[in-house]
């Protein structure tokens, strides 16, 4: 891994239904726990999580990674403060063809592709709408600019920002370039989520620094992000966690699987979460990831959740039973309040947790009095069991299709010609060892369970190590790069038709800005240049050159197999 990198460190998974961490000494879980997740409260959650695994300042670690769900939830519950959106769309686009599902105003001012500017900002407009929020006592402090092109030149975003800074000194603002890449919805999106979750996520990360330095704890605590990489906690922008709980399940098969191909399942209690490894590496989307109503430029693996999970409500529909998109809460045979397919697997004895009694009663309160017995319990809860295989199965073919489009799958397939396409499954989860056979028979694929179903995704954050990415943009001819990754821009001072130089500065730049991050790029791979003239009255003017050099995610090592029990202690 290895152990002289990081010795002893903790990961931690915010699940919708339980959160897992770990205890990881050279590659060997030393401790292990499972906690009720608190959705109205993850901080407890989480400092209950690092409470059970014994962490104190006699116990000390090298680092504290997790995976939390708690910007995910605030956007899809909307539970964030009002943000107004300033858009500089220019020419040649319609905004309303679009699905917004936030509102904005339009504000003038052009730059074309190049990040020309073809028509400056209008300032009466500017003085108009500050005297009108000076009006009206409902406006927010929060205010996000993006302009179509500001990933090419910030020009129109800045000078807009520095005349509201001066009228309206205490506003926070966010300016779209800062996410510098191209598509202007979902940049503007990104912004938006990124400027909303803000305070949220600072409030967090103060109370949580602050309650595990309490604890005699100093270690540095890490964010697990949706990319498969990490970042200190005062260093990652919040839109950035989204998903990481799916990300989590692919890095822990990954810890516990290396160098094959596979699906991973991650069986949670109220999703299911779908990724895939190929070769040992994760693909990752060519998109940004999607959350809600917001298609966002936020860089992802090619994961999915579906709404199925192990804790899923059993409801009646036209007479005949069916699986919710939904959870009540706990199994029954957990100490919930209704019957869920864990209840099944807890009375068909596949797993090995759960009252069998309250398992038992919780199928039979789903049939009428004369059908009740063993016979019938047993195949009620095969055929829960089945329906939620079935529909698994049918979610993974899907997302299989899906993974086909993507570009990094299209290159893996000629690099590894000799490789079936027809992927074993890796299963995690709670409901891992449950449902495996039953989702065996569905995909006619064999199913393949770890050693740690049940702390997967905490292995994942665990050993999860850093990415990293750079992508250079240069135009010659107008003397300009950018970075998209950092949202940085400047001119460029080196000749119009660059070879080695380009290559040099790229390098150069990834140094400055990884290193802003203690990102060590050794083993960082290049993506070859592309070069594109420029051609002015019949000769070429110069060049357009766009470059990457990148960290791709992956873990630190890989667990060790213990035998059975052997985990060096074990609480659940």
């Amino acid at each position: 891994m290895g152990g002289d990198i990081l010795r002893r460190h903790v990961g931690i998974d915010v699940g919708g239904t339980f959160t897992d961490a770990v205890l990881i000494n050279q590659e060997e879980i030393e401790n292990k726990t499972k906690v009720p997740t608190d959705q109205d409260n993850l901080l407890h959650t989480l400092l209950s999580a690092l409470d059970r695994l014994g962490l104190d300042g006699g116990n000390p670690v090298d680092e504290i990674t997790v995976s939390t769900t708690l910007v995910t939830n605030a956007i899809l519950q909307g539970r964030f403060p009002p943000v107004e959106l300033y858009l500089l769309p220019g020419t040649g686009m319609k905004l309303e063809s679009l699905s917004w599902p936030v509102p904005y105003k339009i504000m003038s001012g052009t730059i074309d592709y190049r990040g020309r500017e073809v028509l400056p900002p209008d300032e009466l407009q500017w003085r108009r709408i500050l005297q009108e929020r000076k009006l009206n006592p409902s406006k927010s402090d929060h205010v996000a600019i993006v302009g179509k092109f500001s990933h090419r030149n910030q020009l129109h975003e800045e000078q807009l920002a520095a005349y509201w800074r001066q009228a309206e000194p205490g506003v926070n603002l966010a300016l779209g370039h800062e996410w510098g890449q191209a598509n202007f919805y979902r940049r503007s999106l990104t912004t938006y989520l990124n400027l909303a979750s803000q305070d949220l996520w600072q409030e967090f990360a103060r109370e949580l620094e602050r309650a595990v330095c309490e604890r005699g704890c100093h270690a540095p605590i890490k964010v697990l992000k949706t990319d498969g990489g990490v970042l200190p906690l005062d260093r990652v922008r919040p839109v950035e966690t989204i998903y990481s709980g799916p990300t989590a399940g692919v890095l822990g098969a990954m810890a516990q699987n290396p160098d094959a191909s596979y699906v991973v399942v991650d069986i949670g209690g109220t999703t299911t979460d779908l990724g895939i490894v190929l070769s040992g590496s994760p693909l990752v989307s060519v998109r940004g990831a999607k959350i809600g109503p917001y298609k966002t430029l936020v860089r992802s693996l090619a994961v999915r959740s579906v709404a199925v999970g192990a804790d899923s409500a059993i409801v009646r529909e036209a007479g005949s039973l069916s699986l919710a998109r939904y959870r009540l809460g706990p199994a029954y045979c957990l100490g919930g309040p209704a019957p869920t397919p864990t209840d099944a697997m807890c009375y068909l004895g596949v797993v090995p947790y759960g009252d069998r009694v309250r398992a038992e009663e919780a199928l039979a309160s789903l049939l009428p009095d004369e059908h009740r017995l063993p016979a019938d319990l047993t195949r009620l809860a095969k055929s829960l069991l089945e329906e939620m295989a079935g529909r698994l199965a049918v979610e993974i073919r899907a997302m299989e299709q899906e993974w086909q489009d993507e570009p990094a799958y299209k290159i893996w397939g000629v690099l590894h010609p000799q490789e079936a396409r027809q992927f074993y499954v890796w299963a995690s989860g709670g409901g891992a060892r449950g449902l495996r056979d039953f989702l065996q028979r569905k995909l006619h694929t064999e199913v393949r369970v770890g050693q740690f179903p049940e702390v997967s995704n905490a292995v994942g954050a665990a050993l999860a190590r850093p990415t990293f990415s750079c992508t250079l943009h240069l135009d010659t001819v107008l003397g300009r790069f950018s970075v998209e990754e950092a949202g940085e821009q400047g001119k460029w001072q080196g000749a119009k038709r660059p070879h080695a130089e380009v290559d040099s500065f790229l390098e150069k730049t990834a140094e400055r800005l990884a290193g802003a991050k203690s990102i060590d790029l050794t083993g960082a791979e290049k993506e070859p240049f592309d070069f594109f003239p420029v051609v002015q009255g019949y000769r070429t003017v110069g060049q357009i050159v766009r470059g990457r050099l990148y960290v791709p995610p992956g873990v630190w090592g890989h667990l060790h197999q213990r035998p059975e029990g052997g985990s060096r202690r074990a609480e659940t």
